[in-house]
C-alpha cells in the first residue's frame, strides 16, 4: 500500500469516527434532557400531599365527635333494653344520617380544595421542568403503560409539599 491509499483510509476513519462521536453525543443528549412527557400517579399524589393529610385529620376530629354521640345513644339504647324508645331511635337515626352526610360533604369539600390548589401548582411544576405534557394515571386505564423514567409522582409530591409548607 502506498502512502496515498493509507492517508485516504485515515481520512475515512477520521470522518467515520467523527460521525460516530456525533451520533453518540446526540443519543446521550437525548437521554439526559428532561422528559417532554411525564405521568403522575394521581392516587399516590393525593395521598402523599400534606394538605390532604391535614384536611383529613381536621375532618376526622369532627367525625369522631358525631360518632361518639352515636355511640352514646347506642349505649343508652342497650341500657333500656326491652323498653320502647321511639324518640331515642329517632335521635340515633338522625345522628347516623348526620354522620353519613358530614362524611360525604367533607370528602367533596376536601377534594375540591385540594384540586383547586393542585391544578395551578402542577401547571407551574410542568413549566419549571419544561414538561410539555403531564398525564395523570389513576389506575383505571388512563395510562396503560408508563416507563418509570417518566413517572414524576415522587418529585411532584416533594414539590407540592414544599410549596404547601411555605404557604404557597
Amino acid at each position: 500500500m502506498d502512502k496515498r491509499m493509507i492517508s485516504k483510509i485515515y481520512a475515512w476513519l477520521t470522518v467515520l469516527s467523527a460521525m460516530v462521536l456525533l451520533i453518540g453525543a446526540a443519543f446521550c443528549w437525548q437521554l439526559m434532557k428532561p422528559a417532554d412527557v411525564a405521568y403522575i400517579d394521581i392516587g399516590k399524589l393525593v395521598s402523599g400531599y400534606q394538605m390532604k393529610k391535614d384536611l383529613d385529620k381536621q375532618a376526622n376530629v369532627d367525625l369522631q365527635r358525631i360518632k361518639s354521640v352515636s355511640d352514646s345513644l347506642k349505649m343508652i339504647k342497650k341500657a333500656v333494653l326491652g323498653t320502647p324508645t321511639p324518640r331515642l331511635d329517632s335521635q340515633l337515626q338522625y345522628v347516623q344520617y348526620a354522620f353519613q352526610q358530614y362524611y360525604e360533604q367533607s370528602n367533596r369539600s376536601i377534594s375540591e380544595k385540594i384540586w383547586e390548589r393542585l391544578n395551578p401548582l402542577m401547571e407551574q411544576y410542568g413549566k419549571e421542568r419544561k414538561i410539555r405534557l403531564l398525564v395523570g394515571a389513576n389506575g383505571a386505564g388512563t395510562v396503560l403503560y408508563g416507563d418509570k423514567g417518566i413517572d414524576m409522582t415522587d418529585d411532584l409530591i416533594k414539590y407540592l409539599n414544599g410549596k404547601y409548607e411555605k404557604g404557597n
